[in-house]
């Protein structure tokens, strides 16, 4: 698994199709989704750790949330690039950062996040949230 993408190396999506064939292929292979997904509104940065059955552990949750939101913070502050109002959701398995005008941009913002999401040694095992600790199971 690579720890992170270079900009110009980050996965784009341009269409639906394209990006469903790429998330059912991670999942097949096990393996996260990472990638910039091309909309009418501007460029998304999409990371589901799930298929492979990990989850970023809390604090590297934290650190990629705050990284985030200082390199988004930037980006908005900067008058030379375009942009509309960016949201961000970073989760410990998924995170969607959207929209960005220029693709760019987007994958500058990718790289950093895949650097942290897609490091094998940030993760840990992926607890649905129907799990229960085998000590709690009723015993019949």
């Amino acid at each position: 698994m690579p720890e992170g993408y270079a900009p110009s190396d980050v996965p784009l999506y341009e269409d639906r199709s394209s990006r469903d064939d790429a998330y059912y292929a991670a999942e097949a292979e096990e393996r996260p989704f990472f990638a910039i997904e091309q909309y009418e509104e501007g460029y998304a940065i999409t990371y589901d750790l799930l298929p492979a059955g990990q989850e970023l552990s809390e604090p590297m949750r934290k650190e990629l949330n705050e990284q985030v939101t200082r390199r988004v913070e930037g980006v908005v502050g900067d008058e030379s690039l375009a942009t509309v109002e960016v949201s961000r959701s970073i989760g410990a398995s998924l995170g969607n950062i959207s929209f960005f005008q220029r693709e760019a941009t987007a994958r500058d913002i990718a790289s950093v996040v895949s650097r942290l999401a897609l490091d094998e040694t940030n993760w840990v095992e992926a607890s649905g949230p129907g799990d229960v600790p085998p000590t709690e199971i009723q015993k019949n």
